[in-house]
């Protein structure tokens, strides 16, 4: 391996070392201050800062690495089948994932990271609605897009383990039900 390969090889097992941190710090509940996060990856602070020089850095890092660990790599469904694998396979990390999800979810800075890419995703739930149910008009294949988008994200998993107490698993066949039921609605419109 090249110098440089050796580099990169060391850089991103710092940088994981700093997110295993910032998770360990979320889940015992702590602030997510750099201090903090370099001493759960036993880093100098400064470390911390050379990879992620802001907080807004540091989640959407964060949030990159939820998505690894999912198997989501960017890829949007373009069918109910697929985007319900997708829910079936996300919701129950998302419970392995709980103190980082919530922080994305209730930070600013994790929700700039989560809408980072908002409008591409806009458009492919746009499009797997278009796909799915071509009759519908623009107004209402607007819509369903939207409720189909909310249902299967993190936050529709974080609402349905808070006020139902549901697992990922039944979280994910709860949502993905909901999901099935609204398409086969909007077919027969």
């Amino acid at each position: 391996m090249a110098a440089s390969g050796v580099q990169a090889a060391r850089a991103r097992a710092v940088e994981e070392q700093v997110l295993t941190g910032v998770a360990s710090l979320l889940e015992r509940g702590e602030d997510l201050t750099f201090a903090k996060v370099a001493q759960a990856a036993e880093v100098p602070e400064r470390t911390v800062y050379r990879y992620f020089p802001n907080r807004n850095a540091l989640l959407a890092a964060a949030y990159q690495a939820a998505n690894r660990r999912i198997g989501f790599e960017g890829s949007r469904p373009t069918s109910v089948d697929g985007l319900a694998d997708l829910i079936r396979r996300a919701f129950p990390v998302f419970d392995d994932l709980a103190p980082v999800v919530n922080e994305l979810l209730v930070a600013p800075e994790g929700r700039a990271a989560r809408l980072a890419d908002g409008q591409a995703r806009r458009d492919a739930f746009l499009t797997l609605v278009r796909t799915e149910a071509p009759s519908l008009d623009a107004v209402t294949t607007r819509r369903i897009a939207a409720v189909v988008q909310v249902l299967g994200s993190a936050a529709s998993w974080q609402a349905l383990r808070e006020h139902w107490e549901f697992d990922g698993a039944e979280a994910a066949e709860a949502a993905v039900l909901a999901v099935r039921l609204l398409m086969d609605g909007a077919r027969q419109c």
